[in-house]
């Protein structure tokens, strides 16, 4: 999981639109409030994640003075300020994060935090997709 926050990283006080991995729970301490669509919510694709969060990151300098930047991280439940990204990096990283991540080889979905299905030794997200499958192997 991928959570977005707005951040003013201490004790320096830069911006930061940050992509936390892990979840709500690993992202740092003392976001600010919740002002724009998408933050604090998690999202299981890290590529949709980096569109939110640049989006986010281009309407919140339009309200600032200051420079806007977007980093990503993991915390490991711990506090540690994420280094700014160029929106080309946080692309490609989303791509291979996205690649690293486990699918159903059925329907291609993420199968972060479903129910596991097995069939024929291989893993699905939902019964429909594993008895699909079952079926085409049958065919």
């Amino acid at each position: 999981m991928y959570t977005i926050t707005r951040q003013a990283q201490w004790p320096e006080g830069t911006l930061i639109v940050e992509i936390s991995e892990g979840g709500i729970d690993y992202c740092n301490p003392d976001a600010l409030v919740q002002k724009y669509d998408g933050e604090f919510c998690e999202y299981e694709d890290p590529r949709e994640a980096v569109k939110i969060a640049l989006d986010i990151a281009a309407q919140w300098q339009k309200d600032s003075d200051e420079k806007i930047v977007i980093g990503h991280g993991g915390t490991g439940g711990y506090t540690m300020p994420f280094e700014p990204s160029e929106k080309e990096g946080l692309i490609k990283w989303a791509e291979k994060e996205y690649a690293k991540l486990d699918k159903c080889p059925a329907c291609g979905e993420i199968m972060q935090n479903t129910k596991e299905w097995y069939q024929d030794g291989l893993k699905y997200c939902s019964e429909y997709c594993a008895e699909k499958s079952s079926e085409f192997f049958m065919e």
